[in-house]
């Protein structure tokens, strides 16, 4: 057997021995849960985190496309040539689709509200956007002129259901015949609530709905014209947003303007990215205060073997086989704590993403439910680390103990 061999043998035999009074096995236990509550703190906190991000942008990407091609201007009228350059200058395109986004008020039986109805082309919207797949049990998307869909929080406000007739009032809509001159008389309509969607994120479920686009149209001009306020455009990849975004403004310049989805919501994502790296920091700190206590279960070992120690110097084993020899033993319960941490996390994020039991205040966290997402590169940085702060932490101890003169021990147990 090679030396490494022996150390590595006479170390499990040192943590399966039994000690007098149990003492030791108690110190030793509470070493290894301190390393597993640290990292189960770590993992499902940057889990749940990562599920807030996760989820904001798909609700973002999902309701406003990878990137927003908008007018801060009067209304595009010249949609098809523009769409033929969009295509052209962007790459990696693959589906792109108008809309007329106009701020209204929506009035129902339990009041009125502010938000934003968006007319959509029945034909291309649902290549773009997922609120098709958000869609409420019993409710159908808006495809006739007079029908709109309401996000949920919204209809709660309005207290109207499927089948219900909500008003819509834009208070200066229809520009006369000279658009630039002014703004024009309000105008309503009643809309009849066909379905109720739930995006996921309390700001554009109370904010928005949606109906075919010639009926906002309508609404808004009084007339039949074919203008819109924005595109939104799905990508292939949609990781390319943002470059896709930055080669479109090159070529449209005022009154244009384009923005990926992540812009939309930028100073958010950038707290919550701010938010994991803090609270990171702060919960490694538990996993530090663990490694303190493996350099105490570790010290009271060798207090424990004191004899064997010395007796394993005197038949010859060296300081270097001595300092291999602890600092596997500390290493074992770092491996151990952590290996117990991956587990008991894994079944709590098991836990939070299928009971979904802690609820969200959704006015303050924007989302209703905590969520979990799991990224196994994270995770495994996160077991590493754990590791290996367990065992710079035993380096010290085993550096000590393998410089201690043998006699002594002896000296000790006479």
């Amino acid at each position: 057997m090679s030396r490494l061999g022996l150390s590595i043998e006479i170390a499990l035999r040192f943590l399966r021995s039994k000690t007098r009074g149990g003492f030791l096995s108690f110190v030793t236990a509470i070493s290894i849960a301190g390393v597993c509550v640290g990292v189960v703190a770590l993992l499902v906190v940057t889990s749940v985190v990562n599920g807030f991000e996760n989820e904001l942008s798909r609700v973002i990407s999902g309701t406003q496309g990878d990137v927003l091609f908008y007018t801060r201007g009067a209304p595009i009228r010249d949609r098809q040539d523009l769409e033929r350059k969009i295509w052209q200058f962007a790459p990696g395109i693959k589906d792109i689709t108008g809309s007329f986004v106009s701020e209204v008020m929506f009035g129902g039986p339990n009041g009125v509200a502010g938000g934003a109805l968006e007319g959509v082309d029945p034909a291309t919207w649902l290549q773009v956007i997922s609120v098709g797949e958000r869609l409420a049990p019993g409710g159908a998307l808006p495809e006739n002129e007079g029908e709109i869909l309401l996000g949920s929080a919204l209809a709660e406000k309005l207290g109207t259901a499927v089948g219900d007739t909500v008003r819509v009032i834009i208070p200066f809509a229809g520009l006369s015949d000279d658009e630039d001159q002014g703004f024009g008389s309000p105008r309503v309509q009643d809309f009849k609530v066909t379905g109720i969607v739930h995006l996921g994120m309390y700001d554009y479920d109370s904010k928005y709905a949606y109906a075919p686009l010639k009926s906002v149209q309508q609404l808004v001009f009084n007339e039949s014209r074919d203008h819109i306020t924005s595109f939104r455009i799905k990508l292939k990849n949609p990781d390319r947003a943002r470059e896709v975004a930055a080669e479109l403004s090159k070529h449209f310049g005022f009154p244009y303007r384009v923005r990926d989805w992540s812009q939309l919501n930028k100073n958010l994502l950038y707290a919550i990215a701010l938010e994991k790296v803090v609270i990171s920091v702060l919960l490694t700190a538990i996993m530090v205060v663990a490694a303190f206590n493996v350099i105490s279960a570790l010290l009271m070992m060798v207090h424990e073997k004191e004899k064997e120690i010395a007796i394993l110097r005197v038949l010859g084993v060296r300081r270097r086989d001595q300092f291999h020899l602890f600092s596997f033993i500390g290493s074992f319960f770092g491996l151990i704590g952590t290996l117990l941490g991956v587990v008991v996390g894994l079944v709590a994020v098991w836990v939070l993403r299928h009971y979904r039991f802690i609820r969200l205040p959704a006015e303050v966290y924007h989302l209703e439910y905590l969520p979990v997402v799991v990224r196994w590169t994270e995770w495994c940085a996160i077991g590493l680390m754990a590791f290996v702060i367990c065992f710079l932490a035993t380096v010290g101890p085993a550096a000590r103990i393998a410089r201690r003169n043998p006699v002594e021990g002896l000296k000790w147990t006479m």
